[in-house]
C-alpha cells in the first residue's frame, strides 16, 4: 500500500542554556577515526504555507512561512493513505536526511577517557550529523537559518516541560525546577508567562482512552522515552518499546545499520495502520 510521507516543521529549534560541564566538548576536534557518517539523501519537494505565529492567542495576527517536505514516490495517488510526521527540534530537512544510531552510551562500564570520548561521538548526532565539521559549536542549539531562539518562545508559551539534576543520578550539575524563575525569565526575554497546564487541559494528559488510532513509539537511548507512554492504552492506543532504538529512528527510512529491533518495529507499526485503514474502510461500508 503506497503512503504519502509528508513532514512539517513546527518547532523552531531547541534554545537552552549550555551547562557549564558540557562546555569543555566544544573545545574538542574530530579525527578521522572518530567523524560521523554523512546524511542519507532522499527524494522529496519543499513547500511552503502561511502559518499563523499564534495559534492559541488574539493579541497578533502575525504570521510566517511554514516548510514542509512531501516525498511521493511511492505514493499512490488514487486514494493512498497519508503519513503525517510532524515536529522536532531542528532543520526538517536534515532531520528528513540524516540517519544515526545512538550506540555510544550503551555501555557506562568503560574508562573515564572512553566515557567522554563516547560522550562526544553522542553530540555528533545532534551538532555533526553530515559528517563534515571539524569541531562542536555546542553554543548553537539550532541551525543559523532557523534562529536559535524559536524553541524558547515555544517552552514559555505552550510547551512547558520542567526540567531538574541533581549531579548524583546524572550527569550534569544540581539545577532545581522553579516555575516562578522559569516565568519570570520568560516574562523578561518574550514578554510573555507560561501556561504549564494548558496542554494537559487542553489535550487530557494521561486520560487520552477516548483517542483512538495512535502508536507511541519509544526508543530505548532515546532520552525522551522515559516520559513516553510505554504500556498500550487501548487497542488503538499501543505502545511500542524500542531495544537500541534512538530518537525516532523508527520514523526513518531502512538502512544497512538499523537494528534488527528498530526494523521489526517498523513492521509492526505498518501492520497497526494497514489494519486501522482497512477498519476505517470497513466502517465506510457498513454506513452505506
Amino acid at each position: 500500500m503506497g503512503r504519502l510521507l509528508l513532514l512539517a516543521f513546527l518547532m523552531f529549534g531547541a534554545a537552552t542554556p549550555v551547562p557549564p560541564a558540557l562546555r569543555a566538548f566544544s573545545s574538542l576536534h574530530l579525527s578521522n577515526s572518530f567523524s560521523s557518517r554523512p546524511a542519507v539523501a532522499m527524494k522529496y519537494s519543499i513547500h511552503y504555507i502561511q502559518q499563523k505565529v499564534d495559534h492559541f492567542g488574539f493579541n497578533t495576527d502575525k504570521t510566517f512561512k511554514q516548510r514542509y517536505l512531501i516525498a511521493d514516490t511511492h505514493w499512490r495517488k488514487d486514494g493512498g493513505s497519508i503519513l503525517f510526521y510532524t515536529g522536532n527540534e531542528g532543520d526538517i530537512i536534515w532531520f528528513c536526511n540524516n540517519t544515526v544510531v545512538c550506540q555510544y552510551l550503551k555501555n557506562p562500564n568503560v574508562s573515564d577517557s572512553l566515557l567522554v570520548q563516547n560522550i562526544f561521538q553522542a553530540l555528533n548526532v545532534y551538532y555533526n550529523y553530515s559528517g563534515q565539521a571539524r569541531c562542536l559549536n555546542i553554543s548553537e542549539t539550532a541551525t543559523s537559518s532557523l534562529g536559535a531562539l524559536g524553541w524558547s518562545y515555544q517552552a514559555c508559551t505552550e510547551m512547558v516541560m520542567p526540567f531538574c539534576s541533581n549531579g548524583i543520578d546524572d550527569m550534569f550539575e544540581p539545577n532545581s525546577w522553579d516555575l516562578k524563575e522559569f516565568s519570570d525569565d520568560c516574562f523578561r526575554q518574550w514578554g510573555v508567562r507560561p501556561r504549564p497546564y494548558w496542554i494537559t487541559t487542553v489535550y487530557g494528559g494521561k486520560n487520552i482512552s477516548s483517542h483512538t488510532n495512535i502508536i507511541f513509539s519509544n526508543g530505548e537511548l532515546d532520552p525522551w522515552s522515559g516520559g513516553g507512554v510505554t504500556k498500550n492504552v487501548t487497542d488503538t492506543l499501543v505502545a511500542i518499546v524500542i531495544p537500541k532504538g534512538a530518537h525516532h529512528l523508527d520514523l526513518r527510512a531502512n538502512t544497512a545499520f538499523d537494528p534488527t529491533t528498530v526494523l521489526l518495529a517498523r513492521s509492526l507499526e505498518v501492520r497497526y495502520m494497514k489494519q486501522w485503514i482497512k477498519d476505517f474502510y470497513a466502517s465506510l461500508r457498513r454506513k452505506h
